[in-house]
């Protein structure tokens, strides 16, 4: 039997087809630092860089260049692909493909996209080829006409193209007449061939693209317009086939074309190290600077005999804060860092965010499914810094538990005094919230999410993912994703020191804390004292303000980082003009700070913490804050 190889082309997080006929390749992987789980183009002989302009060609040049070839080499996008089943005649549209709305087992089925159906249709043939399209149904006259009345398309590009061909090959000037003056065509560079005709196409193909980069210029083109390469090649396709059909006789079958029309991803991440301690991060583009000294000081910590895979579960991060943050591990051969798309997770699309949360803080709802070839890993909140090595924090052993987190002892204050919550189970205490709605029989077990040793190995037996995916839909939550793993996760945690996960206060040290039980007002005086990991969870950051506790903590790990200077513009007085985008927010949030600091006292002394006058004025603000903010 003949050997087959389809490669599908994926430029950012996708979904992947089960069938092992098909690997997935990331085409323009040297313009990004993300990973979307699938080998990239930009190894070996390559000109991965040039996808904006070659589109999928740079997945076709570095199959060419680098793999080991099939008896029969195809290429597909990634939502879009051939229909290899026996039935051809689904409805299409006005472009001539079969629309269906997602990836499922049920869509590889209909449309034969499996290793046994694959194989039975090339059987035979020379060339599969996507079903003719008439450019007619554009309004089109003909294939000239259509590349010259494309919104993006220039036809003195297509023309300097033509002009190569007739140069290099003159005889191919018919098979360019006759594609020009046609009124249809393959489009959509979508194929699977023989080994031989794959392999001369390929030589003639960048051949004559390698030439035309002397011919054509770029100037002004949008990125639409600068795809100009791919384009030409879905013509310059047509007529290699023509000339091949002129020469010999080809045994060619056509088949139907695919459009996925939902964008869902249902890949995983792979270890980068056989043995490592991983490390998951999430954060946004705004929280780069904290994201990039929480990587400083983990890699300050680091044991030089152990490997680090670090994925930051990035939302929007420019690239230039990516490539600072790259620089943080260079020169580190045990430490490795990538970025992941947290907006490949359409569940997160519509989640319920509140106060300074944002929807990237449900990211590590999506661990057990992303990092499912993992046995265990570490998560760690970007508002931290650690002053201890992570690698032992991976070492403790939690047999069968889900998850091993440390205590929340601010949660322990809450219940204590009685604090109010807000869900969509209504406003009441926070010992009722979590004994109704989390179904915490012991509210003393809920765990802080600033850290976490997922058990990825175990969850994958029990499929928690599922659990939390079940959980997210059900109702909004008090403390968003944090209420959701304790839901999910209570009975089965593994709670670890309180020096894992010591808050920097949020300016409230001498006024909250003190109020806790004394046992535990001792655990936290203690942990301070050591502490492995620093959490300044709140408002208050120390990037915004050095009036926080274990601000110089934080300090030492921006030092000699591309935002050392940033840190100081932040906290610059408020009558100095820096152009900075935080500056605006940062004054906000400290104004907000002044004025609660200010009131509290008045508010303590006129309801004290856990008095029914309290829980009435509570019950009261947040009336008000609903009112106002829906």
């Amino acid at each position: 039997m003949n050997s087959i190889k389809i490669y599908t082309c994926h430029h950012k997080p996708s979904a992947f087809l089960n069938a092992s006929i098909i690997k997935p390749l990331h085409v323009g992987k040297a313009n990004t630092y993300n990973d979307i789980g699938c080998e990239g183009d930009d190894s070996g002989d390559n000109i991965s860089f040039k996808n904006p302009f070659y589109c999928e060609l740079t997945a076709h040049y570095w199959v060419w260049k680098n793999e080991s070839l099939a008896d029969y080499v195809g290429f597909m996008h990634y939502r879009r692909h051939l229909n290899f089943a026996e039935q051809q005649n689904h409805p299409e549209d006005n472009w001539g493909v079969v629309n269906y709305p997602l990836i499922n087992a049920e869509y590889e089925s209909q449309f034969g996209l499996s290793d046994e159906s694959i194989s039975t249709c090339v059987d035979g043939y020379d060339l599969l080829l996507p079903k003719k399209w008439s450019v007619t149904s554009a309004g089109s006259k003909n294939n000239l006409d259509h590349y010259a009345k494309g919104e993006f398309l220039h036809i003195k590009d297509y023309q300097s193209a033509l002009d190569v061909v007739e140069e290099l090959y003159p005889e191919y000037k018919a098979a360019i007449q006759q594609f020009n003056n046609a009124t249809d065509g393959y489009y959509t560079n979508m194929f699977v061939m023989r080994k031989d005709m794959f392999l001369d196409y390929s030589e003639w193909l960048f051949a004559i693209l390698s030439n035309l980069e002397d011919r054509i210029s770029m100037n002004n083109y949008n990125a639409q317009e600068k795809r100009v390469i791919g384009h030409i090649a879905e013509r310059l396709f047509n007529i290699y086939i023509i000339k091949c059909q002129q020469d010999k006789q080809l045994k060619i079958k056509e088949l139907q074309r695919t459009f996925v029309t939902a964008e869902t991803f249902n890949g995983k991440l792979n270890p980068v190290f056989d043995e490592s301690v991983p490390v998951v991060i999430s954060f946004d583009n705004n929280y780069a600077l904290s994201g990039g000294a929480l990587i400083n000081s983990i890699v300050r910590h680091s044991d030089a005999n152990r490997n680090y895979d670090i994925v930051v579960l990035e939302n929007k991060v420019s690239h230039l804060n990516k490539q600072r943050l790259i620089k943080l591990v260079a020169g580190h051969n045990n430490i490795s860092l990538r970025f992941f798309d947290v907006n490949s997770f359409t569940e997160m699309s519509d989640v319920h965010t509140r106060a300074h949360f944002s929807a990237s803080t449900y990211a590590r709802l999506f661990i057990p499914q992303l990092f499912r070839e993992y046995k265990k890993v570490v998560f760690i909140d970007s508002d931290t810094v650690v002053k201890a090595d992570l690698a032992t924090l991976l070492d403790v052993e939690i047999d069968t538990n889900l998850v091993a987190a440390v205590k929340d002892i601010v949660m322990e204050g809450f219940v204590k005094f009685g604090t109010m919550s807000e869900s969509d189970d209504g406003i009441m205490p926070a010992g009722e919230y979590l004994k109704k709605t989390l179904g915490m029989t012991n509210p003393d077990e809920y765990f802080q999410a600033g850290i976490i040793v997922f058990n990825v190995e175990q969850m994958v037996k029990e499929n928690t993912f599922a659990q939390l995916m079940s959980a997210l839909k059900a109702k909004k939550y008090w403390f968003l994703d944090q209420d959701i793993m304790n839901k999910v996760f209570f009975g089965r945690v593994k709670f670890l020191p309180l020096e894992w996960n010591v808050y920097h206060g949020n300016g409230n040290t001498d006024d909250f804390f003190p109020n806790l039980k004394f046992s535990t007002y001792m655990r936290f005086l203690e942990a301070r004292r050591n502490p492995k990991m620093i959490h300044y969870a709140g408002e208050n950051k120390p990037w915004n303000t050095e009036k926080v506790d274990f601000y110089d903590d934080f300090l030492e790990n921006v030092l000699n980082t591309p935002w050392e200077k940033e840190i100081y513009y932040r906290q610059l007085p408020v009558a100095t003009v820096v152009h900075n985008q935080h500056t605006e927010l940062q004054q906000t949030v400290l104004l907000q700070t002044k004025i609660k600091r200010a009131l509290m006292p008045y508010v303590n002394k006129y309801a004290p913490v856990g008095s029914p006058r309290r829980n009435k004025l509570t019950k009261y603000y947040y009336k008000v804050r609903r009112s106002i903010l829906g």
